[in-house]
């Protein structure tokens, strides 16, 4: 199992989320905010969303910022 945490851009809640590392590195992962309800892209290994795979690691370097593992 994966941890992530993060803090919404839209409401400023910080949060936490577990999900599995293979819907992570296989699948599609979709995280809703507990304050605002926005549902967050967090991984599309299947395309849904965009051509190609993505990560949350992917959309946070595409906006030049950083990322702590």
């Amino acid at each position: 199992q994966m941890l992530i945490g993060f803090t919404c851009k839209v409401c400023e809640e910080r949060s936490h989320h577990v999900m599995s590392k293979i819907a992570y590195t296989r699948g599609v992962v979709l995280i809703q905010c507990p304050g605002c309800k926005n549902r967050h892209l967090i991984a599309d290994n299947l395309g849904w969303f965009r051509d190609g795979k993505t990560t949350i690691e992917d959309l946070v370097k595409e906006k030049g910022e950083g990322i702590r593992k």
